[in-house]
């Protein structure tokens, strides 16, 4: 088995070892865990690595101010509702 070392504030290790330890857990158990769940599975869609999607949008944003390709606008409500519904149309499709 690997061995691992990290530097962390004292404060910080103390509370993740008192918060583990109210469910049973190690620093160790969650490393364990963590890294596990990682190595099998990724990271997590949350950990705030931007996704295709958010990398589309911010394309289509680019596009848009610099004239490539301009996005379409709504006026109003009903328009803006329009422009979602067309949307999730086509995210469905793909």
């Amino acid at each position: 088995m690997a061995r691992i070392e990290a530097r962390i504030d004292g404060t910080i290790k103390s509370k993740a070892k008192d918060v583990l330890a109210n469910h049973g857990l190690t620093i160790s158990d969650f490393m364990r865990m963590t890294l596990t769940t990682v190595a099998h599975d990724g990271l997590p869609k949350y950990y705030s690595i931007p996704n295709r999607q958010l990398k589309n949008s911010i394309q289509e944003v680019i596009d848009d101010l610099s004239g490539k390709e301009k996005l379409a606008e709504a006026r109003n409500l009903k328009e803006l509702d329009q422009l979602f519904s067309s949307d999730n149309a086509l995210e469905s499709s793909k």
